[in-house]
């Protein structure tokens, strides 16, 4: 038994406890043991940091423990006899389109049920809060279905520790760009997607001139920022749709989807040996510096994916060579057929 079918059979039997005392005839000799009975599983559910419904077998609420009323925003006196749906509204979160009610399939097909993954509980207020949900049946002493019981867990929290993870494993923490597993899976996606379509792209690699003197000369600190600066400009070159990502240091790629024009390809690499040789005003000082760009096309110049970007590192080392703070394009038997320098 898994820990969420643990739960529910504990949960189903703490709200058993609760309705059998209430339903119990008034007998006065048991009154009082009547009492402790349900005021202890009432304690127990008030305890309990998960969310508990119960409902009747029209999926009407019948009971919301503490922790309910504080994740829906529903006092348990608001929340009887209303649809438990209504209290606990679940909603996906791109859209705001309501999810299928897992309480009414629970009790329809006998069987828990949980809300799909990635739901939203819509709390009365309008706050939107990640949650899990599932929707478990209760039973009568016949083994007939009368209800449900709904566990809801908050986890907002872990799902803001999980898309940190997930921006550790493909960002780079200090430029905020995608960092070099991110960008190999967006390059595969985009040579899988020009052999299928005919569309081609290219690559750009992008190294600071001279950053070690740079970064050796103002400190560490304002090396840092000089590079989250380089970050902030790469990006204002290119299209929401490419990818610009901090290969490591000092040096960046670019990835340009659907640029098969090699003159536009040419724009764009001026455009960021421009951008990125204006001057720089960090703290206490301003800043000049200039980069080499090398350009490689898909699959004009290469056809794989470390053979592109190989191409494109070739190529910025060419420009390197010819005097840096420009960009040159790769050609397969070294000859430079497009070159050009920032004065």
């Amino acid at each position: 038994m898994n820990e969420s079918s643990f739960k529910a059979s504990l949960f189903r039997r703490l709200l058993g406890r609760v309705e059998a005392a209430l339903r119990r005839p008034f007998d006065r000799t048991e009154t009082d043991q009547s009492f402790t009975d349900r005021e202890r599983s009432q304690v127990t559910l008030d305890a309990i940091a998960d969310a508990v419904a119960s409902t009747d077998f029209r999926g009407q609420v019948v009971y919301l423990n503490k922790a309910a009323e504080r994740l829906t925003g529903y006092a348990q006196d608001a929340a009887i006899n209303r649809r438990v749906m209504d209290v606990f509204k679940l909603v996906q979160s791109s859209s705001e389109a309501e999810v299928i009610d897992p309480v009414a399939l629970s009790i329809i097909d006998d069987e828990t049920r949980y809300a799909p993954a990635g739901s939203f509980l819509l709390r009365r207020d309008g706050e939107l809060i990640s949650v899990e949900v599932s929707s478990t049946p209760i039973h009568d002493r016949h083994g007939g279905v009368v209800g449900a019981v709904v566990v809801a867990r908050d986890t907002t929290a872990a799902r803001e520790r999980s898309e940190r993870l997930s921006r550790l494993a493909l960002y780079d923490h200090l430029t905020g760009l995608p960092n070099r597993v991110l960008f190999a899976d967006r390059l595969d996606h985009a040579i899988l997607r020009a052999r299928r379509t005919g569309k081609t792209f290219s690559v750009l690699y992008i190294d600071v001139d001279e950053f070690k003197h740079i970064n050796d000369t103002l400190g560490h600190d304002s090396g840092d920022e000089l590079l989250r600066l380089i970050a902030e400009r790469l990006q204002h070159c290119v299209r929401e749709s490419d990818t610009v990502s901090r290969r490591g240091g000092d040096e960046f790629v670019a990835l340009l989807l659907d640029s098969g024009d090699i003159n536009a390809v040419i724009l764009c690499a001026g455009k960021i040996v421009e951008t990125l040789s204006a001057p720089y005003k960090l703290k206490d000082r301003t800043v000049s510096l200039s980069v080499s760009v090398g350009i490689a096309l898909f699959p004009e110049d290469a056809s794989e994916h470390e053979e592109i970007i190989r191409a494109a590192d070739i190529a910025m080392y060419g420009a390197k060579v010819a005097g840096r703070n420009g960009f040159q394009r790769f050609e397969a038997s070294r000859h430079v057929i497009h070159e050009s320098h920032h004065e």
